[in-house]
């Protein structure tokens, strides 16, 4: 592409180069003050002029003076050059009389159990800024909030060696591992050994379809032979509902905890550590987007509460 098709449209450097080359009456100080190189500055007014089909400045030397569509061009938009020259300090005075708002979604497991402690002590250092926490049911909801930035940041389990959004950029916070809950004085708490065989032996509380969760049961069963002679008494996302209905002696539960978990009272944990089935919590933000001071701050305060909090169930 030559220098004369660079330029097809008028745009904002050219317009800035001119009027600056025009009250200033000479190319290098304008370049000097626009940051500009002197030929970079001869080369948009050049362009503008072929664009609107005129000469705009002729050289007298070493200056340059306005030719009559010059001083006209000059009279036109020096007002609104300068105008969109202020807009940056403009809008971030005005930016900064908005209320400060934060978005975070997350999956109800996560948000019940793991960020209640950040979100509190982000509250207590930041009573100005509006946290809103939306709570989705599915975690592709939740990816999906992010990357429509209808939240600044999402927290979510993830499969490690699953496939990532290409929109997305991914924090690992800390993994979680398959565990048994049970009612404290359940057989299944006693016994030294829980297989596969011994799940299906009781009625199960599961989460529901293409959960984290209930893939892995599913997986677990699969590899047993055992899928049809689970006996499904509950499907639910929802933890609390778990807790109650296992230390109701409804059933027992499967589902990823922390490993220093702490139980219930009237329901046992069991983690099963040597199982293949871990899986990473992640916070998860917009690829490339502007993160405000508030959504670091809360980044930041969930990677050092998560690190070492002890989940309660």
């Amino acid at each position: 592409m030559g220098r004369e098709d660079r330029y097809k449209d008028i745009q904002l450097p050219q317009l800035r180069s001119f009027c600056v080359a025009a009250t200033e009456g000479n190319f290098t100080a304008a370049a000097k003050a626009l940051g500009l190189s002197p030929p970079t500055v001869w080369q948009q007014v050049r362009a503008l002029e072929r664009r609107l089909r005129t000469t705009l400045l002729r050289r007298r030397g070493r200056n340059v003076e306005l030719t009559p569509e010059g001083r006209m061009l000059l009279e036109l938009v020096q007002p609104h050059v300068s105008g969109l020259d202020s807009l940056e300090p403009l809008f971030l005075a005005r930016q900064a009389l908005l209320p400060k708002q934060l978005t975070v979604a997350a999956i109800p497991y996560l948000t019940s159990s793991h960020l209640l402690g950040p979100v509190r002590e982000f509250r207590e250092r930041f009573p100005d800024i509006r946290l809103k926490l939306q709570v989705c049911v599915w975690f592709d909801d939740v990816s999906r909030m992010v990357e429509q930035g209808q939240a600044d940041l999402g927290v979510i389990f993830h499969d490690r060696d699953g496939p990532r959004s290409p929109h997305l950029d991914y924090e690992p916070l800390m993994d979680l591992q398959f565990a048994l809950l049970t009612p404290a004085d359940h057989p299944l708490a006693r016994k030294k050994r829980v297989t596969a065989h011994d799940l299906v032996q009781y009625p199960l509380i599961v989460p529901p379809e293409g959960s984290y969760a209930r893939r892995s049961l599913d997986q677990l069963l699969q590899r047993h032979d055992l899928a049809d002679q689970a006996h499904v008494v509950m499907e639910t996302p929802l933890l609390d509902i778990i807790r109650k209905y296992v230390a109701g002696g409804i059933g027992i539960a499967l589902m990823h905890i922390a490993k220093e978990a702490e139980p219930t009272p009237n329901v046992h944990v069991r983690v099963f550590e040597t199982w293949r089935d871990a899986i990473s919590v992640v916070i998860v933000s917009r690829k490339g987007a502007h993160h405000s001071e508030q959504t670091r701050e809360f980044q930041r305060i969930v990677r050092q509460c998560l690190s070492g909090q002890r989940n309660t169930l």
